[in-house]
């Protein structure tokens, strides 16, 4: 445990610590829901970042340049896929979250014991 975080902080690992150990699935699940957010928003970012490094290095007339077509049909493609489901992910960690939340009254407990 680290002693310099807040209260707040200390229940929310508290927290992580009690439903790891009373419901290892959930804690595990809420897990690869980050990480799988994280992943899907660096994606969009990269996606982002071709796609303005296409347009800044383009000369002419950009309707003229197919590999800018492609990779924007692409890029819109692949975004709203991502979107979708970074939104799924964001609904399923409220609910994971909701379900955590049942075990709050151990985590505050043991950090008033701090």
């Amino acid at each position: 445990i680290n002693f310099t975080v807040t209260i707040k902080g200390l229940e929310d690992q508290l927290l992580g610590d009690v439903v790891r150990k009373e419901r290892p699935e959930l804690e595990e699940a809420k897990d690869r829901l980050v990480v799988s957010i994280s992943n899907d928003k660096r994606a969009l970012a990269e996606l982002e970042d071709k796609v303005l490094k296409l347009l800044r290095e383009s000369s002419g007339n950009i309707l003229d340049d197919e590999v800018l077509i492609n990779t924007l049909n692409n890029s819109q493609a692949t975004s709203s896929t991502i979107n979708v489901r970074v939104r799924e992910a964001e609904d399923t960690e409220r609910q994971i979250n909701a379900a955590r939340e049942v075990y709050r009254p151990v985590p505050i407990r043991a950090s008033i014991l701090y």
